[in-house]
């Protein structure tokens, strides 16, 4: 009972605080100086038959908190730091706790229920048609549509907390074909983005580990979003006779939009599939078979855009392999099928509801059972 107030205490007082950082973000504090964040709060359930045969039902409500200051130097250089920590009602939350934390438990979605770090300090440097920025920041490559997802990049998702630290450079083509290479620093105890098993930063040689992508975006065209990305993770994959291997990823991605009749609504057609060549063995994730495990994942999304005016609807179908290590949204040896309602309050403002289903491709061989997931939110979110 200890426990459960102090969490409701912990809620209560971050939204006291988010509710001036929303005011205040609408004046800037002076010419050069902002303040910047979001507030996401929202139901959340989950009903989960487990590998071992028990069940689970967990009801809370939960709260992300982000707010920070950002700082126009000069024309060409921005800096920005910003806080962020995420809270829940549910019983098992950890004690309110802030840290500059370094890496994220392996396996682990981000930092934990009542854990809060500042997820972005960075400074930003951008001339005509090319950007780079140092520090620690936030990167996403999603698949647009109602429910953004990635294969590959997407930190800080739902209400998690995630980031990159290290080096991002940006060059925007006079054909409408961006370039994105990113040099991203790994510590020994984990990556700072969702990583899966068996991958593994305990190798001197993963230290640094590297993206590449070229992306083209126009809302306006037929076809919205055209991108490929490769992901390079230096001896991360454990090997036989202790030597780690590198672990690719290559990523494509389209998505394309046709107007539906003459109110406004529009239907988004989008996919997204992922190659990993190098993969765990079956016996290294408790699977059954010889040999390594699949390497291939992939989703398809249906939207339905402003049905009403600022109401959609998205469905989202998807499958990654055991050995695709990369997403947050999709997690290894799993199927998804997810349908999620957006109503655009305002230009800041958002409701949304999800249903989603996940259930093992493959049985565990140490595990009686597959797991099946079946999970619904209701979540406001607010940006300033």
């Amino acid at each position: 009972m200890k426990d459960q107030k102090r969490v409701v205490n912990t809620l209560v007082v971050a939204c006291a605080l988010s509710a001036p950082m929303a005011l205040l973000a609408a004046i800037p504090l002076n010419d050069t100086v902002s303040v910047i964040g979001d507030t996401r709060t929202g139901f959340y359930t989950l009903h989960r038959d487990d590998r071992d045969g028990s069940e689970l039902i967990k009801n809370e409500w939960r709260l992300r908190l982000r707010v920070g200051l950002q700082a126009d130097i000069s024309d060409s250089l921005t800096a920005r730091a910003r806080f962020a920590g995420r809270y829940t009602t549910h019983k098992d939350s950890a004690d309110p706790e802030f840290d500059f934390y370094q890496g994220i438990t392996p396996g682990k979605d981000g930092l934990k229920m009542g854990q809060s770090t500042l997820d972005e300090i960075w400074l930003n440097y951008a001339a005509e048609r090319w950007s780079l920025r140092a520090g620690r920041m936030q990167t996403k490559f999603e698949l647009t549509g109602v429910a953004k997802k990635s294969l590959d990049r997407n930190d800080s998702p739902n209400t998690d907390i995630a980031w990159t630290d290290g080096l991002y450079f940006k060059y925007k083509g006079g054909n409408g074909w961006n370039t994105h290479v990113i040099a991203q620093y790994n510590y020994a105890e984990g990556a700072t983005q969702v990583r899966r098993g068996t991958l593994d930063f305990s190798d001197d040689d993963s230290r640094i580990s590297y993206f590449a992508a070229l992306e083209k975006r126009d809302k306006k065209a037929t076809i919205v979003q055209q991108g490929v990305d490769i992901t390079w993770l230096p001896a991360a994959l454990p090997g036989s006779g202790g030597n780690p291997d590198d672990y690719w990823a290559f990523v494509g991605r389209m998505a394309a939009q046709w107007p539906m009749g003459s109110g406004g609504m529009k239907f988004l057609l989008g996919g997204e599939l992922g190659f990993a060549p190098n993969t765990p063995t079956n016996s290294a994730l408790k699977l059954g078979g010889a040999g390594d495990v699949g390497g291939m994942a992939g989703q398809v999304t249906f939207n339905f855009i402003d049905i009403a005016p600022k109401h959609s609807v998205g469905v989202v179908l998807a499958r990654a392999d055991a050995g695709w290590l990369l997403s947050p949204d999709f997690k290894s040896n799993q199927y998804l099928a997810e349908t999620r309602y957006r109503w655009n309050l305002a230009k800041k403002q958002r409701i949304e509801v999800r249903v989603r289903y996940r259930t093992d491709i493959e049985q565990r061989i140490d595990k009686p059972e597959r797991r099946q997931d079946k999970d619904l939110y209701a979540r406001y979110t607010v940006k300033f």
